[in-house]
């Protein structure tokens, strides 16, 4: 989708394909990040499953546990980012008063330490993405407040050009395109929600207490329950 040329801007400019994420802290982090930790060291402590530096659940977390207050909150506060984020992005192509139903077709938690990451990736079968941090612990903070530090559990999204620039040339006319990704820093109850094609990776961590995350990706519907996606190379 193109961007508009804003007033009294170069009208023979074209902006295309903006990437829109969501970054925002939950009011209420610190009533329910709590409650999340016990739920989840309970479930991971059941399991038994190693190695438990690299804990990730299933994605039907909300299933499992369909009366547990503080997930449930959790989730209508993901939904509602959800929301927010997608209304940005589809400015212009929703209408003002567009009502959209959200669900989340997959939501999971992960307990990390002892360097433990995921490599680059992307999800698939949704349009939205995120992650919320229930406890940040020794992650990087941001680089203003503490320059030169390793990214220690940093989240990193990379720009749709990025795998063009390894053999690419560079210089001072495509200078744009040289900062090529964003990151998340963690903080207890910050929640970051993106496009699912968007690539992105976890930082290595370790510290003296585990990071633990909630992921989650999510598909949107209109009023009338369906999905719309128009493809093909007339429109």
């Amino acid at each position: 989708m193109a961007k508009k040329t804003k007033p009294g801007g170069n009208p023979n400019i074209v902006s295309l394909w903006p990437t829109t994420l969501l970054a925002k802290r939950f009011a209420h982090y610190q009533k329910v990040n709590p409650a999340l930790l016990e739920l989840f060291y309970q479930h991971r402590d059941r399991e038994q499953r190693s190695p438990q530096q690299a804990y990730a659940s299933k994605d039907d977390l909300l299933s499992q546990y369909p009366l547990h207050q503080e997930l449930n909150e959790l989730a209508e506060f993901i939904s509602q980012g959800i929301v927010e984020v997608a209304r940005e992005a589809n400015k212009g192509l929703w209408r003002n008063d567009e009502k959209v139903r959200v669900n989340i077709t997959g939501l999971w938690f992960q307990i990390s330490n002892a360097h433990s990451f995921h490599e680059m990736h992307v999800h698939g079968n949704c349009s939205w993405s995120g992650v919320y941090y229930v406890r940040s612990a020794d992650c990087a903070t941001s680089p203003q407040s503490n320059p030169g530090q390793q990214p220690n559990g940093v989240t990193r999204f990379y720009g749709p050009h990025v795998e063009h620039m390894a053999g690419g040339f560079g210089d001072y006319g495509n200078l744009y395109l040289h900062d090529n990704s964003w990151d998340s820093f963690p903080e207890d109850g910050k929640l970051c929600i993106f496009p699912s094609h968007l690539k992105h990776m976890p930082f290595p961590y370790n510290g003296k207490e585990d990071r633990v995350i909630v992921s989650f990706h999510a598909q949107v519907f209109n009023a009338s329950g369906t999905q719309s996606y128009d493809y093909g190379f007339n429109n």
